[in-house]
């Protein structure tokens, strides 16, 4: 028996912000976490205005960090405590919704977050999260991490990330707007649609896919190569199109989840941007899972959607988009000491990532040491 689920009720299309009223109509206090961006364009403002027209009384929680900590959740929890909210929303990017779903497992439960955080897959949590009562509303500005609809956050505590994971934790509902995203800077929209293609690729070749997400991973890998370049050159309908194909992603994964790219992509954080590396990464991962007779035809199943040949043609292509959106070589931006000083930190790392579990083949150490190798020297 197999399963594909979704806990999130999505509205979507212009001016859909406004479906925020009627989500909290009955509702006595909401808590709203913003990214300072959305304070600026003006969709945090537009986002109280909703909430108090329905008749509820609001809390701000502005300037989350773009890496989000178990620290920064136990510095605003006290003040959420003190405010107790019976809605939360979270506007803004994919660390906004992350720290949102943490705070709503630590003012919703007594659960101890080294009890319920995963580290990795050899060490699962002590405790699944408890059931949680207070409904989540994500509004994503960025059209890539897919957290508007998935069952996990991602934090770091102290030097090290975790992961909550549980579907408790997975919003009740999520606005997609396109005016949010017409915001975000090129670069911004450039790693954020990238990473919307390795979300969409891993999720269609990991051990768990079904058809169900075979056919929203499809969508969201054809919306990239047709509307990212055009998103980058401000055509609002092309940033509308990757706004939806990101959560078609997230969907996808959310039941598949994802493989190795991502694992080595999470435990390099320091080289750059998550959907930079993401796009550095995937076609040398492409390559290395392609031994795998099922993948390579999983490949080769995309290709045709595409147009393309085979499976070394999509590879070709995924090439070809990060050369057209002029994605740099990892030797331009990091030292290559650095890079050599961490590098078998790195592949050890990535070897205990709870993602390496779903990916077609299962990498030795020395087999990621040589995959982080070929991303950093290739130009």
């Amino acid at each position: 028996m197999r399963f594909f689920s979704l806990k999130t009720r999505l509205a979507f299309g212009e001016g859909s912000l406004s479906y925020l009223r009627s989500v909290a109509k009955g509702h006595e206090r909401v808590l709203i976490f913003s990214s300072r961006s959305m304070r600026v364009h003006g969709f945090l403002n537009e986002a109280m205005n909703h909430v108090e027209d329905a008749g509820a009384g609001v809390m701000v929680v502005e300037g989350v960090p773009p890496e989000p900590s178990y620290e920064y959740v136990e510095e605003v929890l006290p003040r959420v405590k003190a405010f107790g909210p019976d809605m939360i929303v979270a506007i803004g990017g994919g660390s906004v919704i992350d720290v949102a779903k943490a705070v709503k497992v630590f003012y919703d439960s007594d659960a101890e977050f080294e009890e319920v955080a995963v580290l990795d897959r050899f060490n699962p949590p002590l405790k699944r999260i408890p059931p949680l009562r207070t409904p989540l509303v994500a509004i994503p500005s960025t059209s890539g991490a897919g957290s508007e609809v998935s069952a996990a956050s991602v934090l770091k505590y102290g030097d090290l990330k975790y992961t909550l994971v549980s579907f408790e934790i997975a919003p009740e509902y999520a606005i997609l707007d396109p005016r949010l995203p017409r915001g975000m800077p090129p670069k911004v929209a450039r790693n954020s649609g990238l990473d919307v293609l390795v979300h969409a690729i891993e999720a269609y070749t990991t051990t768990a896919t079904t058809p169900f997400s075979d056919a929203l991973a499809l969508r969201a890998t054809k919306a990239v190569f047709e509307w990212l370049p055009k998103s980058l050159e401000g055509d609002p309908e092309a940033r509308e199109e990757m706004h939806y194909a990101a959560t078609m992603a997230g969907i996808a994964f959310l039941n598949a989840r994802l493989g190795l790219a991502h694992a080595m992509s999470h435990k390099a954080a320091w080289m750059g941007e998550h959907g930079y590396l993401n796009a550095v990464l995937l076609p040398h991962v492409m390559e290395f899972n392609m031994r795998d007779g099922r993948t390579r035809l999983r490949y080769a199943e995309i290709a045709r959607e595409l147009g393309l040949s085979g499976a070394e043609e999509l590879v070709e292509k995924v090439r070809e988009l990060s050369e057209t959106l002029k994605v740099e070589p990892l030797m331009e931006r990091v030292d290559e000491g650095e890079f050599l000083r961490r590098l078998d930190e790195m592949a050890e790392k990535a070897h205990r990532d709870p993602l390496i579990n779903f990916n077609p083949i299962e990498p030795t150490v020395n087999e990621i040491k040589e995959l982080y190798r070929k991303a950093f020297y290739t130009h």
